[in-house]
């Protein structure tokens, strides 16, 4: 089960996770072809004009890692309706994330506990349209087995 709760700061129990961000250039939002075949039009992104395309070298390769860590950062994965919500809703009200860079802080652990609970139940539903997620390659054994993609489905 995906976590839904993205923290900078330690969290005893949660597990860490890096990656590095290899390149990141700005790209034409996707044509209305596109928009029409993918449902993007109902992916919550309201900056339509354009969006980030990066390449990203995993370095822990957990569940989730790249679109929590994305969202986190206030950089959503396009489509991504498990950490899109989350990541906008923190941006229009920050402190509204329990564990967001500008969390509050409870009075005692049964408050912090509602709130949590409360995030979970307003945001990450599972995406029902096209994610822009795509491995472009994949290689392991210091590159001696490597494998590319074709082109994106967005271009």
């Amino acid at each position: 089960m995906a976590p839904r709760l993205v923290s900078e700061d330690f969290v005893k129990g949660w597990l860490l996770c890096q990656l590095e961000v290899l390149e990141c250039k700005k790209v034409p939002w996707p044509s209305s072809e596109i928009q029409r075949t993918y449902n993007l039009e109902d992916c919550g992104w309201a900056l339509k004009d354009f969006a980030y395309e990066c390449q990203i070298n995993l370095l822990t390769g957990r569940t989730h890692q790249i679109r929590a860590q994305l969202a986190a950062c206030s950089a959503p994965v396009v489509g991504d309706s498990m950490y899109m919500p989350a990541a906008i809703a923190e941006i229009v009200c920050p402190g509204s994330n329990p564990f967001g860079k500008n969390k509050k802080l409870y009075s005692n652990e049964n408050d912090k506990s509602l709130a949590i609970d409360e995030w979970i139940a307003q945001h990450g539903k599972e995406p029902s349209v096209a994610v822009g997620l795509q491995a472009c390659q994949i290689s392991w054994d210091d590159g001696q087995h490597c494998y590319g993609a074709r082109l994106p489905w967005w271009r």
